[in-house]
């Protein structure tokens, strides 16, 4: 029996990581049945709580993790664990991991089959690692990884689309980049149940405090709305579930998303979203519940669309009942196209080495 080695990244409990951490060997297992082990590699997370500011994990910590990661992935090549016809998924491609992996599957002559899933790099200039990072390196290192990496996952054509770009992908190359969802479905049921709380008149701003999701901007608008930034709460998992369930609108103005989860688990607790028009909001929503780019493409801009933008988000609130056939086209949307992973699960099962 071959395995199927899941490489994860950080499981952060206010996070969607330890959602995946809990339940991707689960969908796998459940998918694979006899024809595959599942094996979760853990690193060692010694500063589990530290974060660097504006990101979601700590850029010194998760080094430790992965190169920890990388040490056990080494023993079991070395130990004749890994076979051939395994298969590693690593759900976070930025990880330097796929690197020595692809090397001892090719000096060892133990064929294997490596998958990915991007989340962001600095391939993209509004995330993060796009802005704080010299540009003369890290686009190489990402370009070997995608070529190392048998198949790479994104979770919108917006992002496929921008990897390729940016990076320069080859054309004969496009085939291993697969738009595919991404393995969100066992928080569907945990969501939905939230539908029908009744919900207060409240907007939501569910994003880290980093500048490309401008903070600046809901932070403003809180003095016309009952605005809830959750980042100043310090809620945890169950509360903050409780709290976007008992919200009438979820409210975005990110210059990065790639995907974009907490606006999606809004939708599934039952709020109106309101999203730009931009990024993978722009394939990913219903007209109806978009709003212009330009109106927070920055501050300055924000400031002169602002009576437009008030005026957008008080009409859904004083109007909500009327948004709930459109919130149900848009929640089957969201379930069928980006938070369902069977398209990866899939093609890591069937395909061969």
């Amino acid at each position: 029996m071959n395995t199927i080695w899941i490489i994860p990244i950080e499981p952060i409990d206010q996070r969607y990581t330890k959602q995946w951490y809990d339940n991707i060997p689960v969908i796998l297992e459940e998918q694979a049945g006899s024809d595959y082990k599942v094996v979760t590699v853990d690193g060692e997370d010694f500063a589990p709580e530290q974060r660097t500011e504006g990101a979601f994990l700590d850029f010194g910590a998760t080094n430790v993790y992965k190169a920890t990661q990388t040490a056990e992935v080494s023993k079991l090549f070395s130990n004749g664990k890994v076979k051939a016809g395994d298969k590693f998924l690593v759900t976070d491609a930025w990880n330097f991991i796929i690197t020595p992996i692809r090397y001892m599957s090719d000096l060892l002559d133990i064929p294997v089959e490596i998958h990915g899933i991007w989340h962001a790099g600095a391939y993209d200039p509004t995330d993060i690692l796009g802005y704080k990072m010299r540009p003369d390196w890290p686009h190489h290192v990402e370009k070997s990884w995608f070529h190392a990496c048998d198949y790479n996952y994104y979770a919108t054509n917006f992002h496929k689309t921008m990897f390729l770009r940016n990076l320069g992908i080859p054309q004969g190359d496009h085939d291993k980049a697969v738009r595919s969802g991404q393995p969100h479905e066992l928080i569907v049921d945990q969501l939905t149940q939230y539908q029908n709380t009744v919900k207060k008149r409240t907007v939501m701003w569910p994003h880290r405090y980093n500048d490309d999701k401008q903070p600046d901007i809901a932070e403003d608008l809180a003095s016309d709305f009952d605005f809830i930034i959750t980042q100043k709460m310090n809620l945890d998992k169950a509360d903050y579930y409780k709290t976007m369930g008992e919200s009438q609108v979820i409210f975005s103005c990110a210059l990065h998303e790639n995907l974009g989860i907490s606006v999606m688990e809004a939708v599934l607790a039952g709020a109106i979203p309101i999203v730009p028009d931009r990024a993978s909001y722009r394939e990913m929503y219903l007209a109806e519940f978009k709003y212009p780019s330009e109106w927070t493409e920055d501050f300055q801009s924000y400031t002169y669309y602002r009576p437009q933008l008030v005026e957008f988000i008080r009409e859904r609130l004083d109007n909500a009942d009327a948004y709930l056939s459109l919130l149900q086209d848009q929640r089957d949307i969201l379930i069928r196209d980006y938070l369902n992973s069977s398209v990866m699960i899939n093609n890591i099962i069937r395909k061969g080495t």
